[in-house]
């Protein structure tokens, strides 16, 4: 999951600082919610050290009782570093909230080994948006993956920057 709408760089003392607007609140609890009607239950949660993913971490996972372990390895990590956070971690199902570029390019590359052409694989190859959500099914390390499965995936409706 990429962490929810931010305020913008200007109106925080730091990068890492950034919280999230209204939007991205409403748009990290909707997340949540299509999460759940998703039938995924997260056994944990690895979750980047900024602002803006512990804000939506805490409206996303609101439902699920799970313990965010924060991150600094994932603050703007790549997609290597995202696979090898996700890969350490010991539980069957783990929810990984993170950054752009690193965690859409991650998506892209399970989307092109999962051959899979649907209209839901494309909408989240190369575009992940803020509060989107993809969860796939895998079996094997990143380069030899044994058909990661795209089991869900969710992108909040823009309606607006507030």
């Amino acid at each position: 999951m990429r962490h929810a709408k931010a305020v913008r760089p200007h109106e925080a003392d730091s990068d890492k600082a950034r919280g999230l607007t209204n939007r991205g609140r409403r748009d990290a609890a909707a997340a949540g919610a299509a999460m759940e009607d998703a039938g995924l239950r997260p056994q944990a949660a690895l979750v980047s050290s900024s602002e803006r993913t512990r804000e939506t971490a805490s409206y996303a996972l609101q439902g699920y009782r799970v313990a965010p372990q924060f991150e600094d390895a994932l603050y703007h990590a790549g997609p290597e570093s995202v696979w090898d956070a996700f890969s350490a971690e010991e539980a069957e199902s783990v929810v990984v909230i993170g950054h752009n570029p690193g965690l859409g390019e991650l998506v892209s590359m399970l989307v092109s080994q999962a051959h899979d052409g649907s209209k839901l694989a494309r909408d989240f190859s190369g575009h992940f948006p803020t509060a989107a959500f993809a969860a796939f099914e895998i079996r094997g390390s990143l380069l030899e993956a044994a058909g990661p499965r795209l089991i869900s995936a969710w992108k909040p409706v823009k309606k607006g920057d507030d």
